[in-house]
């Protein structure tokens, strides 16, 4: 039977690929970043057919802001600011249901692919939640093209940014893998031959040792010599009793 990734090792993968996603958002998607992304995915003109035009506006789905808009309400800017950390936290509990699937030794290809389905999953469910805590409108609320928007939007932020937390993750699976071969390992010991190298067995003598100190017993045939004690005669000799 196939043994999956531990609790342990799972919780390794899920929270560095969380935390590279993180970076990601923090150092991609900010304000100040802004300008330079419109200008990149820009509507009209020849930069809309550029090959970096629909991954730009694929990753700038949870662009967030850390200061407010002149006469902006504070419900538009929260929400706008938790879809982004709404999408870590989800993708990091989704990784952890991923890598219970995940076999222990060969699974890089599945927990890859896992990982980069689920990011645009907790993208598209991060932009619902963020929406909701805007203040969406309630008549938008009950159309279901709404609802298909932002999946797709989500879907299509996990397009070009989950193969990074894929990446990610397999780095790291790769990394824990001989970890845990040797403590697994350790659990169960081998014992070995050299453990019963003070004791020697031959036909003639089964239960002879190869030295006396280590407690075993005297071939039967060996004979042993006794010599009476005797006493120095103070005038000259030896006495024996």
């Amino acid at each position: 039977m196939t043994q999956n990734i531990s609790a342990r090792r799972g919780a390794a993968i899920a929270g560095f690929a969380a935390l590279v996603l993180l970076v990601l958002l923090a150092a991609f998607d900010n304000q100040w970043t802004g300008h330079w992304r419109d200008g990149r995915s820009a509507q009209g003109g020849d930069i809309t057919h550029s090959w970096i035009a629909a991954p730009v506006r694929g990753l700038s789905a949870l662009a967030w802001r850390a200061t407010k808009e002149a006469g902006e309400p504070s419900r538009l800017f929260y929400g706008t600011l938790a879809a982004p950390v709404i999408a870590v936290f989800l993708t990091f509990l989704l990784l952890m249901l991923v890598c219970r699937g995940v076999g222990a030794v060969r699974g890089r290809w599945s927990l890859f692919l896992g990982s980069w389905f689920v990011t645009g999953l907790a993208a598209a469910v991060a932009l619902i939640a963020g929406s909701s805590i805007a203040g969406m409108a309630h008549a938008q609320a009950e159309r279901g093209d709404v609802y298909y928007t932002l999946i797709g939007t989500g879907l299509a932020f996990g397009l070009f940014a989950g193969w990074l937390v894929g990446f990610t993750a397999v780095l790291v699976y790769g990394s824990t893998e001989a970890d845990e071969g040797d403590r697994t390992t350790q659990e169960y010991p081998t014992s070995s031959l050299e453990d019963y190298s003070d004791y020697s067995f031959s036909p003639s003598s089964p239960y002879s040792s190869r030295s006396s100190g280590a407690g075993g017993y005297e071939s039967a045939s060996a004979t042993t010599e006794i010599t009476p004690p005797q006493e120095n005669d103070p005038y000259g000799g030896e006495r024996p009793y």
